[in-house]
């Protein structure tokens, strides 16, 4: 059955508007044959690992950990003043929730690596791996979004948004090597500034270079890491995420959208009632 991002949304900022822990209390919740929820129990000990090989449907991103960011440049800073995340989640002491500009809460694209996140609906969207001549493609059950990731050794381009160069993309250019039989290597460059790195609206220019390793440990188990180097908005590289994923036992992929007239319906029956104010991103 298709899921409504925004309506989902809908619901849980409901909830939230009466108990700040409804939300914390439906996520601990877990269905038989489950270890946690979205993440099924598996043969233990797992198989190996097939050698070259990350297809299939996959939970992610569990267990994540991110940054910690370092300082910024002026130029992020100045930009991350102006961005404005919705802060509403928990108990606000009787404050009234301040104004957000997050692309998000009008279903603008998450854009890459904000979309790795998967933190609307459940905090674990899935990825499904497959292949085309000379790439592999990654689909995301969140928007159903999908990347190329090129294979046949072409270069990532040097520059985007000028005069003979190509435009800039919310999920970028990326090309991928094997770095061993079990680590898959993607380059991504020609990101479109729009979107934020996170929830709390850190930027990133499109000149940034997002690397992400992934490493399939075994059968089931996979790892990711994913770093930064953005010269123009941040003082040095940096680690963005780490987390692992988990194979899909009945390798069934949602679809699962932000439907901008729901998102409609929650600025104007909850969000506006409620104080929030919706601003358009910067």
């Amino acid at each position: 059955m298709r899921k409504s991002i925004a309506a989902t949304i809908v619901a849980m900022l409901a909830a939230l508007a009466f108990s700040p822990v409804a939300m914390a209390q439906g996520r601990g919740r877990v269905a038989p044959g489950y270890i946690a929820e979205g993440i099924p129990k598996m043969p233990n000990p797992p198989g190996p690992a097939p050698k070259r090989d990350l297809s299939g449907a996959w939970v992610g991103v569990q267990d994540r950990v991110l940054g910690p960011f370092p300082a910024m440049t002026p130029a992020g800073q100045a930009l991350f003043k102006l961005n404005k995340p919705y802060v509403g989640f928990g108990d606000l002491g009787g404050k009234p929730i301040p104004p957000s500009n997050d692309p998000f809460t009008i279903c603008d694209p998450l854009g890459f690596p904000r979309n790795l996140l998967a933190h609307a609906v459940s905090w674990r969207g899935g990825m499904l791996f497959g292949s085309a001549p000379d790439r592999i493609i990654i689909n995301y059950d969140q928007q159903r979004v999908w990347r190329e990731i090129w294979m046949d050794g072409r270069a990532l381009p040097a520059k985007v948004d000028a005069v003979g160069a190509p435009d800039s993309r919310y999920y970028g250019y990326s090309v991928g090597h094997w770095e061993n039989d079990n680590t898959l290597v993607i380059d991504t460059t020609g990101l479109d500034e729009r979107p934020w790195l996170d929830e709390d609206g850190h930027p990133h220019s499109s000149s940034a270079h997002i690397q992400e390793r992934y490493t399939r440990v075994d059968q089931y188990n996979m790892q990711l890491t994913v770093t930064v180097d953005d010269p123009k908005f941040y003082t040095k590289p940096f680690q963005y995420l780490k987390g692992n994923l988990y194979w899909m036992k009945d390798q069934t992929f949602e679809e699962t959208f932000c439907i901008p007239s729901e998102g409609l319906q929650y600025r104007d029956s909850l969000a506006k009632p409620s104080g929030l104010t919706i601003e358009n991103p910067k």
